[in-house]
């Protein structure tokens, strides 16, 4: 779920649909882009998932198309704005068995990369912080038309979250959704 917000901050920046010259910063909202992660019950049935309320910005030091440009992200996501449509399994997620979102209401994400590319098919490398776990994570990018995805698979055990491990899984696929222009 953390990969997300690294997602976030990540996609429109990737698309290349920033044509002017120098520093570019895009702020990255509920307003243009998604998160949405997919766990699976039992190993074999999807639970798809996202968030309603996160705020990021990315921070290219170089026009896009050039070979190498300084890229900084940061997003943090409302851990409380997890949606599942409501019910026992989204409280569950928003307990202390995982998220706990009382105790901890921010998942952040962070990355400066000095010689990223930011064309489809990088891979951005950063850091993301669940419960005060920090892991490093790689999200990958990808173009479809006039959208721009980045993609993570994470370890909840990597962020100490192990409870109910037959019934979630161990993996979470994250996902992050932007359109190619600026807003």
């Amino acid at each position: 779920m953390r990969r997300l917000l690294a997602l976030l901050l990540v996609l429109p920046v990737a698309a290349g649909a920033f044509p002017s010259p120098g520093a570019l910063t895009l702020a990255v909202t509920p307003a243009c882009c998604a998160i949405t992660f997919t766990a699976y019950a039992f190993g074999l049935f999807p639970i798809e998932g996202g968030f309603t309320r996160f705020d990021g910005q990315l921070l290219l030091a170089q026009p896009v198309g050039t070979p190498a440009g300084a890229l900084r992200a940061e997003a943090t996501i409302d851990a409380a704005s997890l949606s599942l449509g409501g019910g026992p399994i989204e409280e569950d997620v928003k307990s202390p068995r995982f998220l706990d979102v009382t105790q901890h209401r921010q998942i952040r994400f962070a990355a400066d990369a000095p010689d990223a590319g930011i064309e489809a098919g990088a891979m951005l490398r950063g850091e993301l912080t669940i419960r005060g776990v920090t892991r490093p994570v790689t999200l990958s990018l990808a173009r479809d038309g006039t959208t721009v995805t980045a993609e993570a698979m994470i370890s909840r055990s990597a962020f100490c979250r192990t409870a109910r491990p037959l019934l979630s899984g161990d993996t979470v696929a994250i996902r992050v959704t932007a359109p190619l222009a600026a807003r």
